[in-house]
């Protein structure tokens, strides 16, 4: 019969019993807590215990009897009240272990962010998109706190993803920008839905938020483009910029641009952009007859294929305060070139925790090279060739255009002879 006792300074009783093993006739003593200060109550929890412990003592096999007890703890963990997500989690992993032998996995909302960063990485994700993954899940994981950050992976609600997007649009972050960050939180979570870490995903309970805060790109003029080429402070940036304008390159893939790519003699640049390089989707430009004239006139100052068509500007970082970007800045400042309107007003001189973004700057140029295509009456289709765009689902996947249409589409940009001094 079971015993009931208090361990000295606590109110909790604890009980004692024996149960008998029918394999081998020996006695096993256990004890265990009843969770219960009243006597009566502990007492009857207690005999309890004893017929469910002899009950999984006569029962099956070895493993079977394992099983059996841990589900005789949980069902008493439920009786108390004390059962949660990490209590289940801690018996489900013994269950886990009795039957295979295997470990259970438990990620805290930390340690699944690590690692699912740790797989992109290994994907071989570009350094850009990783740039963006590590600083829109470091800005979640920061304002969950150390605290949070180790609870489990399922403990995020709905609620914490509504106020998390709540911060960053009161920081002055635009609506695009917040979308950003939640598509990458979206992300981890949909990977630890496929894996079954998790039930669901708190970002898609969300409502969909106003974007028309957001700032559009919009494309310089001929006129303008023009003038950019005068300001440009060396002949490597008046190349950036001719590149840029005739090609639609983004800043990253049209500073690095290498001589493997360019075909002089074809007239032709065919390369495999960063962002669609997982894809493999590869763009065929030919040569506008500015750029071309450029080209032609740039000494090459090494056999190797791979070597830059902008030996110092390939160098360059992009985004520092002496990157390409700001430098870029400063060459409009210099042409007298509008930035455009600024993503939000900057008062006396604070800039606020979100990054004011202005309508234009060097990302402007692939817009401009759109727009002088799309005034030029091509197609889409063959617009959608030139630039590596796959926004339609008709075009996900997608053959180039012929090189006569991609030929024709070019000869129809205007050329700096016809812009307006």
């Amino acid at each position: 019969m079971a015993s009931i006792y208090k361990r000295p300074g606590s109110k909790i009783y604890q009980c004692q019993f024996y149960v008998t093993d029918p394999a081998t006739g020996e006695l096993h003593k256990e004890r265990k807590s009843t969770g219960h200060t009243n006597g009566k109550k502990a007492r009857a929890f207690a005999d309890e215990l004893e017929r469910g412990a002899q009950a999984v003592m006569q029962a099956g096999s070895d493993q079977a009897q394992r099983a059996r007890a841990v589900l005789a703890d949980a069902v008493l963990e439920i009786e108390r009240e004390t059962f949660t997500a990490p209590t289940a989690r801690k018996y489900l992993a013994k269950l886990l272990a009795i039957a295979t032998g295997e470990e259970l996995t438990a990620y805290t909302i930390d340690s699944w962010v690590a690692e699912w960063l740790r797989r992109k990485r290994q994907a071989k994700s570009s350094k850009a998109t990783m740039a963006r993954y590590d600083g829109h899940l470091g800005a979640f994981l920061e304002w969950l706190g150390p605290a949070r950050c180790n609870k489990p992976l399922e403990s995020v609600t709905p609620q914490d993803v509504r106020k998390w997007r709540e911060s960053l649009q009161d920081a002055g972050r635009a609506g695009k920008t917040v979308l950003a960050y939640l598509k990458d939180l979206g992300g981890v979570y949909r990977a630890a839905i496929r894996e079954g870490l998790v039930s669901f995903n708190p970002c898609t309970a969300l409502e969909a938020i106003d974007t028309s805060d957001s700032m559009e790109r919009q494309p310089f003029t001929l006129e303008e483009v023009a003038d950019l080429l005068t300001a440009a402070p060396s002949q490597e940036w008046r190349g950036l910029i001719l590149t840029a304008a005739f090609t639609g390159l983004r800043l990253g893939d049209a500073s690095k641009l290498s001589w493997s790519s360019v075909d002089l003699a074809g007239k032709r640049i065919t390369l495999i952009p960063s962002k669609t390089k997982k894809k493999k989707r590869e763009v065929r430009i030919p040569i506008q007859p500015d750029l071309f004239a450029y080209l032609e006139s740039v000494p090459i100052h090494s056999d190797k294929p791979d070597a830059p068509v902008f030996q110092t500007l390939s160098q360059t970082r992009i985004g520092d305060r002496t990157g390409l970007s700001q430098t870029f800045n400063k060459i409009m400042q210099a042409a007298g070139v509008d930035r455009g309107k600024a993503s939000r007003t900057v008062e006396d001189g604070k800039a606020g925790v979100g990054r004011v973004t202005y309508e234009r700057g060097f990302h402007s140029l692939r817009h401009t090279f759109t727009s002088w295509l799309r005034n030029a009456g091509v197609s889409e289709e063959d617009r959608m060739a030139l630039t590596g765009h796959s926004t339609r689902e008709s075009h996900q996947i997608y053959s180039h255009a012929d090189e006569a249409a991609a030929r024709s589409a070019i000869e129809k940009l205007p050329t700096l002879g016809k812009s307006k001094k």
